[in-house]
């Protein structure tokens, strides 16, 4: 093209790519080129996901990359992530990435691990101006780093990302959150506590809350477990006494009856 052009100087597409892009672009735009070239040196995974984290890149980008950088992510990287979702949120698919970062961190068969559930220790925490999660004295946190935050943060600007992530997805998002939350708030009482009181005023309203509450409240987790391998099978629920006889001492014989004939919180359909 350069030659057509009559220009002196012919450089090749890798040099271009590095002359005419910038940061994430840049990078993306190289990984692409190096596939076609099976001993080329690809750019390093973690320069990608340095760029989405510190560079002054668009959220769709971010969005696009996750998948690529989410196998290398700390939990402090992901909680980032999770609140560039959050925060720029603008239609179902920023849903989806979010609850693509929160099952991330389960197992390749989805069992609950550590990583999990400091992940939801983190997103139930209020956050500080800058974003991080406020020190709070769980298992995961020690005294001396709740010190490192002498006041507590107040306003809304403060409000935890699981806060937000509950009062903005609907829909199926809503639905893989709620069922994240109720496969991981049982690690430990500190976090299962915590995880009941964000789902408390919604579920004064709405039917999957109080099912997801009623799951999150139960002491045997192999109950949790068996919903889980059923995928929420109607009739795994509907005979599972344990869950209802929770539902009842939180909301009632009446709702409980209700709910119990109804179909809810169903898996949501797995992409192809």
């Amino acid at each position: 093209m350069n030659e057509v052009h009559g220009k002196q100087s012919v450089f090749s597409l890798r040099e271009e790519i590095s002359q005419e892009l910038e940061d994430f672009e840049k990078l993306l735009a190289l990984r692409i080129l190096n596939m076609a070239v099976d001993d080329a040196v690809t750019v390093p995974t973690s320069e990608l996901l340095h760029i989405m984290l510190k560079g002054n890149l668009d959220e769709e980008y971010i969005r696009h990359g996750l998948s690529t950088v989410l196998p290398i992510a700390s939990i402090t990287e992901k909680h980032e992530l999770s609140r560039k979702m959050l925060f720029a949120y603008a239609n179902a698919s920023y849903g989806d990435a979010f609850n693509l970062i929160c099952w991330s961190c389960l197992d390749v068969a989805e069992n609950v691990t550590v990583e999990a559930a400091r992940f939801l220790d983190r997103i139930t925490r209020p956050t500080t101006d800058n974003g991080d999660a406020y020190a709070t004295a769980t298992l995961f946190c020690s005294k001396a780093a709740v010190h490192q935050h002498p006041k507590k943060p107040t306003g809304r600007s403060s409000e935890s990302l699981a806060a937000r992530a509950l009062y903005l997805l609907t829909g199926s998002q809503a639905v893989r959150f709620l069922q994240f939350l109720a496969k991981v708030a049982h690690f430990n009482k500190a976090i299962q506590k915590r995880v009941l009181a964000h789902l408390a005023p919604y579920a004064d309203k709405y039917e999957m809350h109080r099912l997801a509450s009623a799951i999150c409240s139960l002491d045997d987790f192999s109950i949790v477990s068996q919903i889980f391998d059923d995928c929420f099978a109607t009739s795994t629920l509907q005979s599972c006494t344990a869950v209802w006889i929770q539902y009842t001492t939180l909301y009632g014989e009446e709702k409980s009856t209700a709910a119990r004939n109804t179909t809810i919180i169903q898996p949501e359909p797995t992409s192809t």
